[in-house]
């Protein structure tokens, strides 16, 4: 990725209704993804949901069956015939993170086209912009982090340079490797954003229609600018369940063996897990470094928050025990291109040490979620698989001393009045990281940076926010099992299931 190009990425939103069968009325939920392996993950896990209680319901008998003829799955999938179902999703396409948008769309579509649910609808980022005096036009692309968005789609990616890229660049991970190619039926849809609705306009027609839990497993940059230009919509968002950020943690990977004296560590015991710019930032993680300033608008928006963070998906490692037992099970279609999605991951892992650095992050979460929403949703969080604790949180997104003017922060440098009416010297006000080069975030004899953009930060005091978050998973109740975390146990049942 160049420092003056942005491609096209993903967010990606989809809804879910909970299956009318006459009982409480349907869970609504909104998704917003950026189409990593572990994305695909959270979605598919949602999509086998079709218990009489959330509408990620698939009535095609194509997912049902093993295919080796690809030909046989469009002739299946044509022949659908929903039953019973809400039929209310759609799917929207925002920018800055892991894939280009149109690789990541037709991605998408074909797996949409495998599960039989053409009928999801999918939109692109839209053509508007943010002016220099803070005004957000309709339909707002999202192309960049807040902070860098202006009328273009052509500017710096200071986030997004961190994000690592395969020997194939982009390509490998808009690709999956190729396993999306090889595997994937593909049907009649593809990328057209001319004709595609915008993110933002799914997104109020979406929440407008009723009270919606929305699910954030990528940046926020999407949510907190319909957030920020839609506030009298808010009361329609029940509760915002996201995968990011790193509270307490202390990260496992990086480490070096005992007694070995020659061993450097490096991104070991820090808070976050960006390994590509830990040496300028070790507090950040992925989703939430890919646009502080946007994460913060969510946190600090009102809505109720249930965060499950690196405290807890770092003790969820996708273990040798089971990548095994997923291997065995490989009785669906879908179930296929899952394990052949974490196979490649293993193999192209660019280290030796992928069962001890490679997590269950969006598919837990996801879990997580609907376990709290099954159970009730109550205040604690009662769930299956991971202990809860309530925090004081905020979202860093700017390094002390506030009140400077070093040309790095666009929301103050230049302007006469900060950019959304921002307090002057308040926390936004300071130096914003600009790159994974920047040597203000060098912290002299050591290491490690200083820099805290995009800290999921335990605070007291005004700028705080009460957050439930999930601290740890739980072990699997069956002792005896090789499969150490019950979640392990339930995410292969559903992912299996006939």
């Amino acid at each position: 990725m160049g420092w003056f190009a942005v491609a096209r990425t993903l967010p990606l939103l989809l809804l879910v209704a909970q299956l009318a069968t006459g009982g409480p009325p349907p869970h609504r939920i909104l998704v917003d993804t950026d189409i990593d392996t572990d994305d695909l993950f959270a979605i598919l896990y949602l999509l086998k949901h079709d218990r009489a209680e959330f509408d990620v319901k698939v009535t095609t008998t194509a997912r049902f069956l093993v295919f080796s003829d690809i030909r046989s799955v469009r002739e299946d999938v044509n022949n659908v015939v929903p039953v019973n179902c809400v039929f209310s999703q759609a799917i929207t396409i925002s920018a800055n993170s892991w894939t280009d948008a149109g690789h990541a769309v037709n991605q998408l579509y074909d797996l949409l086209y495998m599960m039989g649910r053409d009928d999801i609808a999918v939109g692109v980022g839209g053509e508007g912009g943010i002016s220099n005096d803070g005004r957000i036009y309709p339909h707002v692309g999202g192309y960049f982090p807040i902070i860098d968005q202006g009328m273009s789609t052509i500017g710096e990616c200071r986030y997004r340079q961190s994000i690592p890229q395969g020997s194939g660049g982009r390509l490998d991970i808009n690709a999956n490797y190729g396993v999306r190619r090889e595997i994937l039926p593909q049907g009649n849809r593809s990328y057209s954003p001319i004709q595609q609705p915008t993110t933002q306009q799914v997104m109020i027609d979406t929440i407008s229609a009723g009270p919606t839990n929305v699910f954030l497993v990528g940046t926020h940059t999407n949510f907190a600018l319909f957030l920020m230009s839609n506030p009298h919509l808010k009361k329609n968002v029940k509760h915002i369940y996201i995968m990011g950020g790193g509270v307490r943690s202390q990260n496992p990977t990086g480490c070096c063996p005992k007694n070995d004296t020659s061993c450097v560590p490096r991104q070991c015991g820090d808070h976050g897990n960006m390994f590509t710019t830990y040496t300028k930032n070790p507090y950040a993680e992925f989703n939430i470094y890919g646009d502080p300033f946007g994460a913060y608008q969510v946190f600090h928006s009102g809505i109720p928050i249930t965060l499950v963070p690196l405290d807890a998906t770092n003790t969820i490692p996708i273990t040798e025990s089971f990548f095994k037992a997923f291997e065995e099970q490989q009785s669906t279609y879908e179930a296929q291109y899952s394990f052949q999605s974490l196979k490649i991951a293993r193999d192209t892992w660019f280290d030796d040490q992928f069962y001890t650095s490679y997590f269950m992050w969006d598919s837990f979460m996801s879990g997580v979620a609907l376990s709290i929403m099954r159970n009730g949703q109550k205040p604690n969080g009662d769930n299956d698989f991971a202990e809860m604790e309530v925090m004081n949180i905020t979202v860093v997104t700017s390094n002390e001393p506030y009140g400077v003017h070093d040309g790095s922060n666009p929301f103050f440098d230049g302007h006469a009045s900060p950019k959304f009416d921002l307090l002057k010297g308040g926390v936004h006000s300071g130096h914003v990281q600009t790159g994974f080069n920047d040597s203000f975030c060098v912290l002299k004899g050591s290491t490690k940076g200083k820099c805290q953009d995009g800290y999921t930060k335990e605070v007291q005091g005004p700028d705080s926010v009460a957050v439930l978050v999930a601290v740890k998973a739980k072990p699997n109740r069956n002792v005896k099992s090789p499969l150490d975390r019950e979640f392990f146990y339930h995410f292969l049942e559903i992912a299996v299931e006939m």
